[in-house]
């Protein structure tokens, strides 16, 4: 079977909670050592020889993705896919790629510039031994507390075992086919996607965990930036 690998980026939000020194437009194209964060991550991905191209899924609207200089724009497309929300961008990408069900897509956050490459095989190499569906993630490192408000503080309710806790990152990569359905399934049913992996589990599916690194943090909040120029 002449399956691929391709790549997915939803870039069609904003990232309100990284604005900040100035900069006031969408997260992923805010410049780090002088190149759009997207860019950095599209150059993360490009990094396999093994994928075969990247789908990048911005607002119908956007207005600063011709701006970005991609590396090796050949394996780079651009799909005007954006949705509501992260789950429809990823939905809308993957359908304008035009994937067969059984090429293999990975789905990756545009903030997470840091995804290193040893990570990345791992994960690739993983999911294609096993011909099964994983993400990248990291064990919780620290003491998990539960919260809640008491008269309007928030306070410590209980403290939550950590054992078998993990942090998603990205990629998450599984089959086309199955992955659409999945969405599809869950905006059918209304239910909320926080990530791919979150779909294929409402429908069954029981994903394999593979180790990522700290370096692949998403950047979230505007003193991440920093944190991130410094790893780049």
């Amino acid at each position: 079977m002449n399956e691929k690998i391709i790549a997915l980026i939803p870039a069609g939000g904003v990232g309100a909670r990284a604005q900040g020194s100035g900069h006031s437009g969408p997260k992923q194209y805010r410049v780090i050592n002088g190149v759009p964060m997207l860019v950095h991550t599209v150059k993360a991905l490009l990094s396999h020889a093994g994928i075969d191209r990247v789908h990048i899924g911005v607002a119908p609207g956007d207005a600063y993705i011709a701006a970005c200089v991609m590396p090796e724009p050949a394996r780079v497309s651009i799909h005007h896919s954006g949705g509501a929300s992260r789950a429809d961008t990823v939905l809308n990408t993957l359908l304008a790629s035009q994937a067969a069900d059984h090429d293999w897509v990975l789905v990756h956050d545009a903030a997470r510039p840091g995804l290193r490459a040893d990570s990345l095989a791992a994960l690739i190499q993983t999911c294609l031994l096993h011909d099964r569906g994983g993400i990248l993630a990291t064990p919780v490192p620290d003491t998990v507390k539960r919260a809640v408000v008491d008269n309007g503080l928030e306070v410590i309710e209980s403290t939550v075992p950590r054992d078998g806790l993990w942090l998603a990152q990205t990629p998450q990569m599984f089959r086309a086919g199955p992955l659409r359905d999945a969405l599809q399934k869950a905006r059918a049913q209304g239910f909320e996607v926080t990530d791919e992996a979150s779909a294929m589990e409402f429908c069954g599916y029981a994903p394999l965990l593979v180790k990522g690194s700290i370096e692949n943090l998403k950047v979230t909040w505007p003193a991440d930036f920093d944190m991130m120029a410094h790893w780049l």
